[in-house]
């Protein structure tokens, strides 16, 4: 259960960073659209502050809604005991998610919502652990978990 505290931990972290790296870069890019204003307005006075609007994307949906909208009506845990029961050695949650997307045909979608599904594969993975379904073991990398059959 440390362990478990502990990796999340790190990517609590790694959130934490990347957060701050996103709001460090919006300060960067306000500034730089401070400074183009300026510019436009030296060549042209009568130049409004406003920004014209950028076009509404059609597809407006998160990683998180597609992963759940392509898992919608698969039986995944049956998916999982099944590729997990096909593979020779215990695997990542990451290349497991990845198995089930190239399995049940995602396709190009996998680039876009690979960290998502893998993320979901892994808490359905610890649920079935804890429902005795899977086992787990630490990876080399000590960061992550090798997971596979009980029987394995």
């Amino acid at each position: 259960m440390a362990s478990v505290v502990e990796e999340l931990k790190g990517k609590l972290a790694e959130l934490e960073a990347r957060l701050e790296a996103i709001r460090a870069e919006a300060l960067i890019l306000e500034g730089q659209k401070s400074a183009f204003m300026t510019v436009i307005k030296v060549f042209e006075p009568s130049a409004t502050s406003e920004v014209r609007q950028q076009p509404k994307q059609r597809d407006r949906s998160t990683p998180g809604r597609r992963v759940t909208d392509l898992l919608r009506g698969r039986d995944v845990r049956r998916g999982v005991l099944e590729l997990l029961r096909d593979a020779e050695e215990p695997i990542l949650a990451g290349d497991l998610s990845k198995r089930f997307a190239e399995r049940e045909g995602f396709g190009t979608e996998i680039a876009v919502i690979g960290p998502n599904l893998a993320g979901r594969f892994s808490g359905l993975l610890d649920r079935m652990q804890q429902d005795g379904l899977v086992r787990s073991s630490d990876a080399p990398d000590g960061r992550r978990w090798l997971w596979g059959s009980p029987g394995d």
